[in-house]
């Protein structure tokens, strides 16, 4: 059985977990070697380009996917291995929200079914069960008199809220929230961002966000992970991550970001394509891409170790970049 873990203790921690697809020649490493802690309470953020594996990632968090190597422990118990490793992160109170919720409902079953549905564990009458269902349904907004009907009489915004519903009736200690909200328009967004802090702080949870969008960041993490294709770069508090700029990956996200202000100082553009994880390049596997990029970068593959920025980060030359004149975005003029 789990042990009891306090606000601020880790819940989930993640020791050189790695994750394949395929097998033989053929075998892509879509994780490699990430280690990661999650403090109860806690929101960590898993943040990164598409193609990088963050979905991965959260797969075998939930036990969706095998865990190649590593260990993974939630609340000091051994998950991610094991016969049916998805039926004991559930039973431990582990769940997830995809980014398209239709993957989690049965379309055709009424939607409270479906949140019902991840009830099993708890051997409740069907009364119980539609009872518990409602509940759950109403805590995210969706009203009694929509409980009959099927997902596809919903908006976009409705399906996931009826997903953000099913994963609460469980009652979980941590939910992976893989993309939740970037099929959303940008108001829909924003409402449900509000509705899962809610949550979070109602019930006590704790959250690993899967996104690529920094304004959810910055909007809801306590902490961030950045994954480079399959590696982990740089991690650390939210703050740490988002205003140190350690890793010149991470600084290259930040600057794909709009300012209103339109100040580029300090701005790093990435070049060339996202190298493919099935045959990744040597050393630092950002060095083909990087403005920064010494020789030792394409021999020597650096550590996730605390540099100068105070925090962890995969890069050979943290507190020293500088990128050079035609890598950096210039800075526009004066209007005259």
């Amino acid at each position: 059985m789990p042990h009891e873990i306090g606000d601020g203790d880790v819940l989930l921690e993640l020791r050189d977990v790695s994750v394949s697809y395929g097998a033989g020649a053929r075998a892509v490493r879509a994780v490699d070697r990430v280690s990661l802690a999650v403090a109860a309470g806690a929101t960590m953020a898993i943040i990164g380009e598409s193609g990088c594996g963050k979905s991965s990632l959260a797969k075998a968090i939930c036990g969706l996917v095998p865990i190649e190597a590593g260990e993974m422990t939630f609340a000091g118990q051994a998950i991610g291995t094991g016969r049916d490793p998805a039926e004991l992160a559930g039973r431990l109170g582990i769940q997830i929200v995809l980014q398209d919720p239709t993957a989690g409902l049965d379309p055709r079953w009424p939607i409270w079914r479906s949140v019902a549905e991840s009830r099993r564990r708890f051997s409740e009458s069907r009364h119980g069960a539609r009872s518990r269902a409602l509940e759950a349904l109403s805590e995210v907004g969706i009203d009694a008199h929509m409980a009959d009907r099927r997902p596809a009489q919903l908006s976009g915004g409705q399906r996931q809220r009826v997903t953000i519903a099913r994963a609460i009736a469980a009652e979980p200690r941590l939910i992976v929230l893989d993309e939740a909200v970037s099929a959303l328009d940008v108001s829909v967004r924003n409402e449900i961002l509000v509705l899962l802090q809610g949550l979070k702080q109602r019930h006590g949870l704790t959250f690993v966000f899967i996104t690529h969008d920094i304004s959810v960041v910055t909007q809801c993490a306590t902490d961030a992970t950045v994954l480079y294709l399959g590696r982990a770069v740089e991690t650390g508090t939210a703050a740490e991550v988002l205003r140190g700029r350690s890793h010149p990956y991470t600084r290259a996200l930040l600057s794909a970001v709009p300012t209103l202000t339109g100040d580029l100082r300090d701005r790093v553009r990435m070049t060339g394509e996202l190298p493919s994880l099935a045959a990744p390049p040597s050393g630092c596997r950002f060095h083909t891409r990087c403005p920064f990029a010494q020789p030792v970068c394409s021999d020597v593959e650096p550590d996730l170790v605390i540099r100068a920025g105070g925090h962890p980060a995969a890069c050979h030359f943290v507190g020293e970049l500088r990128p050079a004149a035609s890598d950096a975005v210039a800075e526009p003029s004066a209007a005259g």
